[in-house]
């Protein structure tokens, strides 16, 4: 036999043998030898033999088998006996083994179904009573697997917590379980019960039941068919599928981090706040199957099934977090059960599968007879193979591993794998003839060919619906011949299309890379004919008749935009001679001028330009260009249109003489004929920045500091300077501005004197400190130099010994600053005893205050009732009044009369708003209200007119008119207008 590593299926790792220890200890082999030995075939699926090596104390009929994680186990049975075993599969070591007779046999149990969890390390077999007098109740066996170098152990135990009850189904883990426990589980009962449990070896008797809810109401038979446990991905979000023969239930919630119990689950739906999500099929089965498909290491499936009275219904799974929906997507696919209503036993036997697993792309039937596949995406039988039950005995049921995708079928006898090669190889076909193109064109991606051909109809279907830019798009993409695709969007009216298609050819033919000089040449040969006839098709758009200036714009935009494009500016400055021809014949002065700009003849662009009377364009070109010859040629007609801009750009390409000449005549302007005009000012500034700073320099200081007199635009300055680097004449112009810190820091950069001048020219004091600060830490930090640190005290009295010793390195010696800090005590002495002089004053002016404040608190004013109005002389007490402390006594009114006047403009507005928001404030308190006023909001109303009263008092009689206002306003004239004053009296 050959060992060599044989290939593996597609969704199996590759995994190491052993060539020599393989084929001495061979237990597990398919017919030809290994079971991962695989040859690319026609077909999808295909079905082997597998050969059990099993130990020579074992025989018997296989009854029940599982898979997962590679971990094959199988019960045999004979009348005396019951073994378990287990096999792992990638490698040929003894199986585990398990007699389980002891558990049967003299207990009159028999076994109905096995599951095995995810991890292949947890085995769960239901048992019943063999018949109803065999006096004893269903039960299960729990078996821990483990593996060790020198063999397998199956530790088998009795769970009698769950008497009673025929386990059915089972939910595991895949979130908490592990190799030594289970992790919370779901177990289903022949009579709709879902119970809670965990198991591991550890818990010998200690095994908790909880019921978490009850499906069947009391039925004596409702079987759980299918329960599975799933967790959204990056979610808390569980979800709990659970299947009877005829519904399918979906219970979901959210559980905390920390929580392992899956009881919260069933909280809400127990205590009838929710009703679980139920689907029901009318059905005459007596079972029904659920599968889900995961990729290969996925814990969370990508579809669903479920076998029903009505087929089979496959649907996605939601991967919301927060969807209120979980099966989504269900499809049917048609078994015909009804037709098998009305067959005998034996022929409904045929018809009707046993059992069934769920691949990406298909769903696997096991019959009685046969298997078959049927395709999920149009329900077409795609495979199919009977069995001779004479020689392979009766199929039992199928099995797919979830981890390895492996398929097993198995037989009373015989074991199976079900090898699937490359099922998704016809998925682009059947996509494809149901016009579903976007998936065709994905699944077909990987072969050229097949893409191919999804991409010619996906464009044909295009073209025949209308939508030319997109079959357009399509075809570009295809082999199609040119000629072909051309021919059908030349007869449109629209020439969007066939424009967009040659662009894309371009684009494949210029990134597509060419080996030899014979084919690079016809490159540029094709590049060539494609560029020159976009180029007319472009300019046919821009110059049809009748049509718009937008239509022309949009078209134009898009001719300049692939004009500039690399490869055609390539191909456009090789062939200049034609396209320059074609754009004449179009009669386009325009994208004549553009071209020649685009290839640099400039001489071809100036003489476009005036031929379409552009004379400021074609000027413009002429100073950019910098070229006397041309000049020389287009000056004496651009003098003639444009005199004196044409001066101006003469002037402008003058020689060194002609600029000194115009500075000449500037300076004459400003400093002798005394000009004022800014736009003078800005070029004499400008040259010189340019040619001469340092006369720049005595400009600036010639105009002065104050910003309201200087006659340039300052802004201006700055950035010229910027933008020339004229450093000191920046620092001038910053302070101007009153950038200080900028203007220190940059004097900083050049020149030491000239940063300490200009921290010396601010007026407020703390920004001056502000300033030297930041010249001191540029000039003493890194250097530890005393004597610099010395030298600035004595330079700025604003800085101080401590503001300067954090610039120090911590070791330097203190005795360098001891003269400096002794003179710093002092003053700091000197200042302390100032401050406690002031203190001592304040002190004494607080008590003599303290003292008048407590006299006036005692002193009172009496209004006796022959009093009266000091302005009106009526009696005070018949109207509001006002008293001074002066004694002056004045009614509110005739004081209001005398004061407005004496009032600013801006007392007197906020008067009047007062008043008026007083008066609304009684008004709305006057009129009728539809409900009586609560207390609290005549409280409120109260305390607001008091507080607009206050306001108004305190405006007209914050002081006496006698002794206060009148003295005040004694230098006032008594007449404002004497013009007025002298018309009224004549």
């Amino acid at each position: 036999m050959d060992t060599s590593m044989p290939n593996q299926p597609k969704f199996l790792p590759r995994i190491e043998h052993n060539s020599s220890g393989a084929a001495a200890n061979s237990y597990v082999a398919t017919s030809s030898g290994n079971p991962f030995e695989t040859d690319e075939e026609d077909e999808i699926f295909s079905r082997h033999k597998m050969v059990l090596r099993l130990p020579s104390n074992c025989t018997g009929d296989l009854m029940h088998l599982a898979v997962s994680r590679n971990w094959l186990v199988c019960l045999l049975g004979t009348p005396e006996r019951t073994t378990l075993l287990r096999f792992f599969l990638p490698r040929a070591i003894p199986p585990g083994e398990a007699v389980l007779e002891k558990y049967l046999s003299g207990s009159g149990y028999k076994i109905t179904r096995m599951f095995l969890d995810p991890t292949g390390h947890h085995i769960i077999i239901a048992l019943v009573p063999k018949s109803a007098t065999a006096g004893v109740s269903p039960d299960f066996l729990y078996i821990h697997c483990l593996e060790s170098p020198q063999a397998q152990q199956l530790k088998v135990r009795r769970i009698e917590k769950f008497k009673d009850h025929e386990i059915t189904a089972v939910a595991f883990n895949p979130y908490h379980g592990n190799e030594s426990s289970t992790g919370p589980i779901l177990l289903g009962t022949s009579r709709g019960l879902i119970f809670e449990t965990e198991l591991n070896p550890a818990a010998d008797g200690h095994v908790q039941r909880k019921q978490l809810y009850d499906l069947g109401l009391g039925r004596p038979k409702y079987p759980i068919t299918g329960l599975k446990l799933l967790r959204v991905p990056n979610s808390s979000r569980y979800i709990i599928v659970v299947t009877s023969p005829e519904c399918i239930y979906t219970f979901q919630e959210t559980l905390k981090a920390e929580e392992r119990s899956l009881q919260a689950i069933f909280a809400g739906y127990v205590s009838g706040v929710q009703e679980p999500h139920c689907e029901e099929r009318k059905t005459d089965l007596t079972f029904s199957q659920l599968r889900f498909f995961a990729p290969p290491n996925s814990k969370y499936p990508k579809q669903w099934a479920w076998l029903c009275g009505e087929g089979i219904r496959v649907g996605e799974l939601s991967i919301e977090a927060n969807s209120a929906a979980t099966l989504i997507g269900s499809t049917l696919i048609n078994l015909d059960f009804e037709k098998t209503m009305h067959l005998s036993y034996g022929e409904r036997r045929l018809n009707i599968p046993k059992a069934f697993v769920l691949t990406e792309y298909h769903a696997v039937l096991l019959y009685a007879d046969h298997v078959r596949a049927i395709c999920l995406l149009n329900q077409e039988q795609v495979y199919q193979e009977a069995f001779d039950e004479a020689r392979v005995g009766k199929p039992l049921s199928i099995e797919r591993d979830e981890l390895t995708g492996s398929i097993y079928v198995y037989t009373v006898k015989t074991v199976f794998n079900l090898r699937v090669t490359r099922e998704e190889r016809n998925v682009w076909r059947i996509f494809l003839d149901k016009g579903q193109y976007e998936l065709a064109t994905a699944h077909a991606a990987g072969d050229p060919e097949h893409l191919q051909l999804v991409l010619c109809q996906r464009a044909d279907a295009a073209f025949a619906d209308g939508s030319y830019q997109v079959a357009a798009d399509y075809y570009a993409e295809t082999n199609k011949t040119f000629e072909e695709v051309c021919l059908k969007f030349m007869v449109l009216p629209d020439k969007r299309p066939i424009i967009n298609y040659v662009k894309k050819r371009l684009s494949r033919v210029t990134t597509k890379p060419m080996e030899t000089d014979e084919l690079d040449e016809d490159k540029m040969n094709i590049i060539k004919a494609l560029v020159i006839w976009l180029i007319d098709l472009y300019l046919i758009q821009i110059n049809m008749p009748d049509k718009d200036e937008e239509w022309r714009s949009s078209w134009q935009t898009e001719y300049d935009e692939f004009m500039m494009e690399a490869h055609v500016l390539s191909c456009t400055r090789q062939n200049r001679e034609t396209v320059r021809q074609l754009i004449a014949e179009h009669a386009d002065p325009r994208n004549m001028a553009q071209f020649a700009i685009a290839i640099g003849d400039y001489d071809e662009v100036v003489a476009q330009q005036l031929k379409a009377e552009c004379y400021a364009e074609a000027l413009q070109t002429l100073i950019n260009q910098r070229n006397p010859e041309l000049f020389y040629k287009y000056a004496p007609e651009l003098i003639t249109r444009l005199p004196k801009p044409t001066v101006d750009a003469l002037m402008a390409q003058g020689s060194r003489l002609e600029r000194e000449q115009t500075q000449r005549y500037l300076e004459f302007a400003i400093y002798k004929l005394n000009t004022t005009n800014d736009a003078i000012h800005n070029f004499l500034l400008h040259l010189y920045a340019e040619h001469e700073p340092k006369l720049l320099m005595k400009y600036l200081e010639i105009q002065g500091r104050d910003e309201s007199l200087v006659h340039y635009d300052i802004y201006y300055a700055h950035k010229v300077c910027t933008d020339l680097d004229v450093k000191e004449a920046r620092v001038f112009l910053e302070c101007m501005l009153r950038k200080w810190i900028s203007a220190v820091d940059l004097a900083l950069t050049f020149d030491m004197k000239l940063a300490k001048e200009t921290a010396s020219r601010p007026s407020d004091s703390k920004i001056r400190r502000k300033l030297w600060l930041r010249i001191a830490y540029h000039d003493i930090k890194g250097t530890n130099d005393v004597k610099k640190a010395l030298n600035l005290l004595k330079e700025c009295d604003l800085l101080r010994i401590e503001d300067l010793l954090p610039f120090f390195a911590d070791f330097e010696k203190i005795d360098n600053f001891k003269e400096a800090i002794c003179d710093a005590l002092r003053d700091y002495n000197q200042r302390i005893q100032e401050l406690q002089r002031e203190m001592a004053e304040t002190t004494e002016q607080t008590d003599r205050v303290t003292a008048e404040l407590q006299q006036l608190r005692q002193h009172s004013l009496t209004v006796d009732s022959q009093d009266t109005c000091e302005i009106c002389e009526m009696m005070l007490l018949v109207k509001p009044f006002f008293m001074f402390i002066c004694g002056h006594k004045f009614h509110s009114d005739c004081l209001e009369k005398h004061v407005v006047p004496l009032l600013t403009k801006e007392q007197c507005r906020r008067l009047g708003t007062l008043k008026q928001q007083l008066e609304a404030e009684v008004q709305t308190q006057a009129q009728p209200q539809p409900g009586a006023l609560s207390k609290q909001q005549a409280m409120e109303l109260q305390r607001k007119r008091a507080a607009l009263k206050t306001e108004i008092e305190d405006i007209l009689a914050a002081d006496c008119l006698f002794c206060g206002l009148l003295i005040s306003t004694i230098d006032q004239p008594f007449v404002d207008d004497w013009e007025q004053v002298n018309v009224e009296w004549e």
